[in-house]
């Protein structure tokens, strides 16, 4: 019995102090508690108040910017030069001549990066004359065109064929957007005009003795007897395949391309009456319906013709 009693007490004395170990661990982490409550509040009240000063700040700069606009406005309103148009046409006028000019600043798009090498080239002393007048050439005619630079006594004669659907939407492949031979021939001599443009404006100084434009279109080069029926035709044209062929071929010589003193200024139809025509295939061109080239409005494979 007496042992009995002794083990109660032990372990009532063992419980006792479990009893305050969890207790002050308790106390411990409840005081951990509060100091980590106390801090979030310090935090959150640091946070509020940069939060505050934040707004405080962008809503002083917005105040700020809009009395800027204001201001500028207001000064607007009492400058003559603004309220007549004349400082947007200077300013419009500057900025024109600055692109003629091709400063390298106003470079954006890959056309205007473009016309810089062009003009680099043009004025590089250090490359041969074919040489950068073939890099010249490749560089300003259409995409795609086949160019050739021969040498023609003391200065070169340059060759350009060129896609007309690489200039003309609804142009691709044996088919046309007109009805007629005289529509197609007006655009074709706008756009050889175009062409030519633009290879004397960036290759003139490399001592050009001619240049010679040419529009190639895809077509069905067949035979077809006046008399031959719908079926008969069909047949014909189903055994001809499309080909890159040569519609109109325009020329430009040394003593011609000297009446213009600007090429970036001067108007496509005074080239159209200055170039002369060396080869006329709308002539016998024949535009009719083809039931084939419906399927596939793709240029034809193969090189261009001069």
């Amino acid at each position: 019995m007496k042992m009995d009693r002794r083990f109660n007490t032990w372990a009532a004395l063992w419980v006792g102090f479990l009893i305050l170990l969890l207790v002050a661990e308790g106390i411990g982490w409840q005081i951990h508690l509060n100091r980590l409550a106390a801090q979030f509040k310090v935090a959150q009240a640091r946070l509020n108040t940069d939060r505050v000063a934040a707004l405080a700040k962008q809503q002083e700069n917005e105040f700020a910017q809009d009395a800027g606009v204001e201001r500028g406005y207001q000064s607007d309103l009492t400058n003559q030069a603004w309220l007549s148009g004349s400082l947007a046409r200077e300013r419009h006028q500057a900025e024109w001549n600055r692109r003629l000019a091709h400063e390298p600043d106003l470079a954006r798009t890959l056309l205007e990066t473009n016309l810089l090498v062009m003009a680099k080239l043009g004025q590089d002393p250090t490359l041969a004359a074919q040489s950068a007048l073939e890099k010249v050439a490749y560089l300003s005619a259409p995409p795609g065109s086949r160019v050739e630079v021969d040498a023609d006594g003391d200065g070169f004669r340059v060759r350009v064929a060129f896609m007309m659907s690489r200039l003309s939407q609804n142009e691709a492949g044996a088919v046309t957007k007109y009805h007629s031979a005289a529509g197609l021939r007006t655009e074709i001599q706008e756009l050889s005009a175009q062409v030519l443009r633009d290879l004397y404006d960036y290759c003139g100084s490399r001592g050009i003795t001619s240049i010679s434009v040419t529009c190639d279109h895809t077509l069905r080069q067949a035979v077809v007897p006046a008399n031959a029926t719908d079926d008969e035709r069909t047949l014909l044209l189903e055994r001809v395949p499309p080909v890159p062929a040569r519609l109109y071929r325009v020329s430009l010589d040394q003593l011609q391309a000297r009446a213009i003193a600007d090429w970036r200024r001067v108007t496509l139809s005074h080239v159209t009456k200055l170039y002369q025509v060396e080869y006329d295939g709308l002539k016998t061109l024949t535009i009719a319906h083809d039931p084939f080239s419906q399927e596939d409005a793709h240029d034809a494979a193969g090189p261009l013709e001069f």
